[in-house]
């Protein structure tokens, strides 16, 4: 009995002991599996983090070459020996490898994978920089701009990819894209400034350098935390469908060439006319090669998709909105206010304000409660009234009275636009195909600038050349009052300094006229692709509001 009682006073006081141990070692294990899963916590946003500065790194370079070279044309073309002819393609050549092979791109993401492809594109971006930079003949600086063109157009899919594979939760996806958006914007004004400040302070060889060092940064940054391919992640071989990858390729390069052509001569000219014709049929076959094919390299659902085509048609409306005004703002700047080309990018500082303050707004705040059907047109819209006030310029018209709320109110509406249409152009999309979504998206951007640029230069002389000959006879009736209020003849140099005055006005007042009806058609157009996209937002909200009502009838 005693025993019995020792062995259970025992069993009693190891019983105790054991329950009483328990919880201290179940609160140490819980302990360590919180700090386990906060450590992991903290290196998983310490990526993020890093992912997203490599991102926004690397697309700041690769919209920077867009606009950088732009002022430093003249400085090119006189160390260079370069004829009028060949200025252009110091451009062009970056334009057309870019548009014309994002398509390509796009595949290559999906084949080599998103970390493989993005070192691949960073390297040979950096490279190409350096060979332009030290280009000593214009041939030379032409390929290597086509170098840095095509592997652009590898590192812009492969960017949008890596964001999507990145961040899946919905608010910090949109905010992500959101600040890819941003910079995008933000990278055409800051060549401006940087390609401007490089050129004045250095030499014009540094607006190519410069890629090198930001090369360097991204690719520090992303090193360690690019994703890791994954099984599944890439898609089959380059072989499949390569026919309507070319047919998909030559069809966009056709288009951006077709532009180009009417850039320089017109639109009427028959270059302009061939390879425009030529590019829309290729497309044409391109989309019906894609409905049939059994293994397509752009999947049809892709962009028939309601949401994520009206994020392309967007894409497109801002490129060709933002891009095309451009050209007039910056020909503004320079020639009406006798702007240098570094002040000329200060200038369009409102702009970048203007992106960053709405693209932050509109990923955090606005997108989680008004949607993607909504945002787009608002962000169209809102650039319209952007070109309805920069329609207001004159030849009197001073910083503060048009330009300035024009420049906030277009950041503003690309800002609204840009980032949602960046999240919601590969939202849904697996991660083997994101690329290629990616790449429809970059192609419509580039399209859409092409066609502003294009379009509005083309506009703008041909409407120049019409209001000087209209005004011809006023300009001589002018002259003729000047010249007897002065007493001079026309051939004196006192007449020949009056006549040479009234022709510059007139001149001015020529390129004004332009610029206000070639913002007007900026107005129209975005407006036009606003309403477009809202009467299909509520007719797909209308059908899916159907579809669940048949389905709560059906249900017993």
């Amino acid at each position: 009995m005693a025993a019995d009682k020792e062995n259970t006073a025992s069993g009693g006081t190891s019983a105790v002991k054991t329950s009483s141990t328990r919880p201290d070692r179940a609160g140490a294990s819980d302990h360590s599996d919180a700090t386990a899963d906060q450590r992991t916590s903290q290196r998983d946003q310490r990526r993020k983090r890093a992912v997203m500065t490599s991102a926004v790194t690397t697309q700041l370079m690769i919209v920077l070459d867009m606009t950088i070279i732009a002022v430093a044309l003249p400085d090119m073309q006189e160390s260079l020996k370069m004829t009028a002819a060949e200025r252009p393609w110091v451009v062009t050549a970056y334009t057309l490898a870019f548009g014309g092979l994002v398509l390509f791109g796009g595949r290559l993401t999906a084949i080599l994978g998103i970390r493989r492809a993005y070192h691949i594109g960073l390297t040979g971006f950096a490279v190409s920089s350096l060979v332009a930079g030290i280009a000593p003949s214009f041939a030379v600086l032409a390929s290597a701009r086509a170098s840095q063109g095509a592997f652009g157009a590898l590192l812009a899919p492969t960017l949008l990819a890596l964001l999507n594979a990145t961040f899946t939760d919905r608010s910090e996806r949109g905010r992500a894209f959101a600040t890819l958006g941003a910079t995008g914007g933000v990278g055409a004004a800051t060549g401006l400034i940087l390609g401007g400040a490089l050129t004045d302070l250095l030499d014009w060889r540094w607006a190519l350098y410069i890629n090198m060092f930001i090369a360097v940064v991204a690719f520090l940054f992303g090193r360690r935390s690019l994703p890791t391919p994954r099984a599944g992640e890439r898609s089959s071989a380059l072989a499949e469908d390569v026919f309507g990858l070319a047919l998909g390729c030559i069809g966009i390069f056709s288009l951006v060439f077709g532009f180009d052509q009417a850039e320089r001569h017109s639109w009427g000219a028959r270059s302009t006319v061939a390879w425009l014709a030529v590019g829309g049929a290729l497309l044409v076959a391109f989309v019906v090669r894609e409905r049939f094919a059994h293994a397509p390299v752009l999947p049809l659902w892709i962009v028939s998709d309601p949401t994520r085509a009206g994020s392309y048609l967007t894409q497109f409306m801002v490129g060709a909105g933002q891009m095309g005004s451009v050209v007039y703002i910056t020909y503004y700047f320079q020639r009406h206010f006798d702007y240098s080309p570094m002040r000329t990018g200060v200038a369009m500082l409102p702009m970048v304000f203007g992106i960053v303050v709405s693209a932050t707004v509109v990923g955090q705040a606005l997108l989680p409660r008004l949607g993607v059907k909504f945002m787009l047109p608002a962000g169209l819209a809102v650039s319209a009234i952007a070109f309805l006030i920069l329609s207001r310029v004159t030849v009197d018209a001073d910083y503060a009275q048009v330009a300035l709320p024009g420049l906030i109110v277009l950041g503003l509406g690309v800002g609204c636009a840009s980032p949602v249409a960046f999240n919601a152009g590969t939202r849904g999309v697996p991660g083997s195909r994101a690329g290629l979504a990616s790449a429809v998206l970059n192609a419509s951007q580039q399209i859409g600038s092409s066609l502003g640029v294009a379009a509005l230069a083309t506009y703008a002389s041909q409407h120049a050349r019409d209001y000087a000959a209209s005004h011809a006879g006023q300009l001589k009736e002018m002259a003729a009052q000047a010249l007897a209020k002065a007493q001079a003849l026309p051939n004196s140099p006192e007449g020949k300094r009056i006549i040479g005055g009234l022709r510059g006005q007139l001149a001015d007042q020529a390129q004004i006229s332009a610029y206000r009806g070639g913002f007007m058609v900026l107005v129209w157009a975005l407006a036009a692709g606003a309403l477009l996209l809202a009467i299909g937002a509520a007719v797909a909200t209308f059908r899916a509001r159907r579809q669940a009502a048949q389905a709560r009838a059906s249900q017993p």
